[in-house]
């Protein structure tokens, strides 16, 4: 199954909430936030559209006639309301995903030469990791001339093409570049102690 089906399943899966209490209001809401935070990052907007959902119970108020009658009045919740309001934000983040598709999470890291390298933006990213790709970045600038840059920069910009496919393109334009070179590419980055550090 592919990752925006399953996000999409997950989000079907707590559509229809059943809200009687402020406890299982907070229940549903750990469950939606879980999965918002997965498809949009933490600290959305849509994660604080579920955390505007708020429950009340409401006063009731007894009142007695002139012969010591009671009658009240009120009193109740807005549970209906929130289950409203939690099924509307649901599948508009349903409808939103399936019209657009799942939103990006990438970033662009650094552009020289011609070269755009992008990498999926992690909260927890350290700088060894920022090394190691300038590293990368540095072994192609070095072997290659500025067209193959601007060719692999073609491949890398195409926004249509699955990772898969291309992947396989890079591939198969390096060794276009000939064998040798791509085997240099490889070689000034394994060989780079920064590497390792």
């Amino acid at each position: 199954m592919e990752l925006q089906e399953k996000y999409i399943c997950a989000l079907e899966e707590i559509k229809s909430p059943n809200i009687s209490s402020n406890a299982t209001l907070q229940s549903w809401k750990a469950k939606a936030i879980n999965i918002i935070n997965r498809i949009y990052g933490e600290n959305c907007n849509q994660q604080k559209q579920i955390e505007d959902i708020k429950f009340q119970n409401y006063m009731s108020i007894s009142t007695f006639d002139r012969s010591g009658r009671s009658s009240s009045a009120g009193g109740g919740n807005n549970s209906k309301i929130c289950e409203k309001q939690a099924t509307d934000l649901i599948e508009s983040f349903i409808s939103d995903i399936k019209t657009f598709g799942l939103p990006s999470k990438e970033k662009s890291v650094e552009k020289k030469d011609g070269i755009n390298i992008t990498v999926n933006q992690n909260q927890n990213q350290t700088q060894k990791q920022t090394i190691k790709l300038n590293i990368i970045i540095k072994a192609l600038q070095d072997e290659l001339s500025g067209k193959q840059l601007s060719e692999l920069q073609e491949i890398i910009a195409e926004e249509e093409l699955e990772p898969a496919k291309k992947h396989n393109k890079i591939v198969e334009k390096l060794l276009g570049f000939g064998k040798d070179l791509a085997s240099n590419v490889l070689a000034n980055i394994l060989t780079n102690p920064a590497l390792y550090s």
